[in-house]
């Protein structure tokens, strides 16, 4: 093993895949956990730190860390009540949508290019003004070219009004890109568009939990309000890779019809997953206070 510390050399000019080994990782708040320059925190781990209650308060310069130890050190989470205003003036009905997509670097269907992102599926919670929760879903896995139909039916689900929620920019790439591919589309793909809105930025600023490590990625933020909701617990697919990689074994012809009603059930469970965290997210938040 190279005698040297760790440090920014761990991810330039790729990242290494023994980070896990060689950066501290057996306590409770682990130094990563603090995030920000790699180079700052390998100069902690040069000094002994491990674990983010390691760290010397005042050599934190940059806000966001000195936030995340401030709320680690004092063991219970932040909660301020911008969100739950924010949140509470969202009219009705709202819809939680969010997308699975595919890159693969040979193309599958005309049309497309090499590792371009190609939605495949989606799922959306509306909820009505007391409370009422529907839901709706597309997956298609004939193996034929699924994103006309999935632009078709999401136009028809998501109505003229009400805000669509996302969990950060991701639902609008996507859907620029439907735009791209069905210009006949784009009137009614716009006024989509138009009325997303990125739930990300609300809880960042107004939430940390010192289970979260630093990140407020829907999959962190989760389990620290509702600990029976974590994406750990689900079976089979657990994270986006998975579900691409699911859906591509799924419309492969080889593959047996048992795997591919297993591949199903759990491609539709995890992308309605990812819906329901929104809609757990911001009843945390509005009913907070």
């Amino acid at each position: 093993m190279p005698d040297i510390h760790v440090g920014a050399q761990c991810n330039k000019p790729y990242d290494c895949q023994f980070q896990s080994y060689c950066w501290p990782t057996d306590t409770r708040y682990p130094i990563t956990g603090l995030r920000g320059s790699k180079a700052k925190l390998g100069e902690y781990v040069a000094l002994g730190a491990r674990d983010i209650l390691d760290v010397d308060e005042n050599s934190i310069t940059a806000a966001t860390q000195q936030r995340i130890y401030r709320v680690t050190c004092k063991g219970e989470p932040e909660i301020l009540d911008g969100a739950r205003q924010t949140l509470e003036a969202l009219p009705y009905p709202r819809y939680y949508l969010d997308f699975e997509t595919i890159g693969p670097g040979v193309p599958i269907w005309p049309g497309t290019r090499p590792y371009a992102t190609i939605p495949v599926q989606w799922s959306c919670h509306v909820e009505q003004e007391g409370g009422e929760l529907n839901h709706e879903e597309f997956l298609d896995l004939s193996g034929q070219p699924p994103m006309r139909a999935l632009a078709e039916k999401m136009i028809e689900c998501l109505g003229d009004s009400g805000p669509v929620l996302m969990y950060t920019t991701y639902e609008q790439k996507v859907i620029e890109g439907l735009i791209d591919m069905f210009p006949d589309l784009a009137e009614p793909l716009e006024e989509i568009v138009s009325r997303l809105w990125d739930l990300h930025p609300v809880v960042k600023q107004n939430y940390y939990h010192p289970d979260m490590l630093g990140s407020w990625s829907i999959k962190a933020v989760l389990p620290t309000i509702n600990p029976d909701m974590d994406y750990a617990k689900l079976e089979g697919i657990a994270e986006g890779t998975a579900a691409s990689d699911g859906f591509i074994e799924a419309i492969n012809p080889e593959t047996d019809m048992v795997r591919k009603l297993e591949l199903e059930e759990q491609l539709l469970r995890y992308c309605k997953f990812d819906t329901e965290a929104m809609v757990e997210i911001v009843r945390f938040f509005t009913s907070s206070g």
